[in-house]
């Protein structure tokens, strides 16, 4: 009788790694099938229905002055004495003059 060659047989590494990607590919594509379906209308909502943005920048406008009513806040009452006690105050624990 003559003898058979053996087929070698396939590792179980290769097998295991194709699996593996396999299922991260797959995994991935559920991922943003539901990114795409949850998140995106979300984000079009947003981008469509957002409240202008005020073109000016309030802090640096002409009528911020210390002294002048509009600088204060609602409901604060500083004298321009109080407003540059504190504005010096706060520069100091910012670090920044």
């Amino acid at each position: 009788m003559a003898k058979q060659r053996r087929r070698p047989r396939r590792a179980r590494g290769k097998r295991t790694r194709r699996g593996l990607l396999l299922t991260i590919a797959l995994a991935v594509l559920a991922a943003g099938f539901i990114t795409r379906r949850v998140l995106a209308p979300r984000a079009m909502y947003f981008l469509t229905h957002r409240s202008p943005v005020a073109t000016s920048n309030p802090a640096m406008d002409s009528q911020a002055v210390p002294g002048n009513s509009s600088y204060s806040a609602p409901g604060e009452d500083l004298t321009d004495t109080d407003r540059r006690a504190l504005d010096r105050v706060v520069r100091q624990k910012t670090g920044s003059r």
